[in-house]
């Protein structure tokens, strides 16, 4: 386990680089998200107008006052529905727009030269203790991978329901996107529609918070990744503590 000076400092070198370049992209996505507007669109017949904010969540929802008439109760769900679908697609290109129009800024990507590492002395029984259990937690994530890759892809193509504590909106999706949006017709018939657009744009939302939960809970069940993730987030800490360097 023992590193020469060059190869510490070298192997220092090649994560600051990498950390670096990583913290560009992070840079260069987070300044194309401030430019971000929120994104309104309507149905072909403009019965149904729906607006996402810039966070992406569902900001608002308009129905024109004859939409009873143009499309009908039993098409408003398809309706909502189509209109997020093509308002998420113009959020994604506004994005990646956005981004491409990132300007190239030679400080922006200017890697800061690494801190000099000094050799640290792996025959230290911290170091044994510090190798022991890194190696322990890389097998025992080795051990939990498939299952943690399964339940991961599980979740992201998972269909699940939301609905509204009256039960008359249905809201489906799978992973982090909206499929479809179901709504109880005799509901809709005799409600008003300010009721009507409050509850729909809280049925959408409260499923899209379902699924920010789904990914914070992706460790659940498996606490040597999450464990082994935390272990690898500073490696000039893991260098340390596996006696490579001081």
């Amino acid at each position: 386990m023992s590193l020469e000076m060059a190869d510490a400092n070298r192997l220092m070198t090649e994560l600051r680089e990498s950390a670096a370049e990583l913290q560009r992209e992070l840079r260069t996505v987070a300044t194309a998200a401030e430019q971000m507007t929120p994104v309104t669109v309507e149905d072909d017949k403009k019965a149904v107008k729906l607006t996402l904010a810039k966070n992406g969540a569902v900001e608002a929802l308009v129905l024109d006052e004859d939409w009873r008439d143009t499309i009908g109760e039993e098409s408003l769900g398809a309706s909502v529905s189509l209109c997020y679908q093509t308002a998420l697609g113009k959020r994604l290109d506004q994005m990646m727009t956005a981004v491409d129009e990132q300007p190239e800024d030679d400080a922006r990507i200017a890697t800061p030269a690494p801190a000099p590492v000094a050799l640290g002395d792996p025959t230290t029984t911290s170091a044994e203790e510090g190798r022991s259990s890194i190696l322990d937690a890389i097998h025992q994530a080795q051990d939990q991978r498939e299952d943690y890759l399964a339940k991961v892809n599980q979740k992201g193509s998972q269909a699940r329901d939301a609905v509204n504590s009256a039960k008359t909106v249905v809201v489906s999706r799978r992973g982090a996107t909206i499929t479809g949006v179901t709504l109880d017709e005799r509901w809709v018939r005799n409600t008003n529609d300010g009721v009507i657009e409050r509850e729909i744009v809280r049925a959408m939302n409260n499923v899209m918070a379902m699924s920010a939960r789904d990914r914070q809970s992706s460790y659940e069940d498996f606490p040597a990744v999450q464990r082994l993730m935390e272990m690898t987030k500073d490696p000039r800490e893991m260098l340390r503590r596996m006696g490579s360097i001081r």
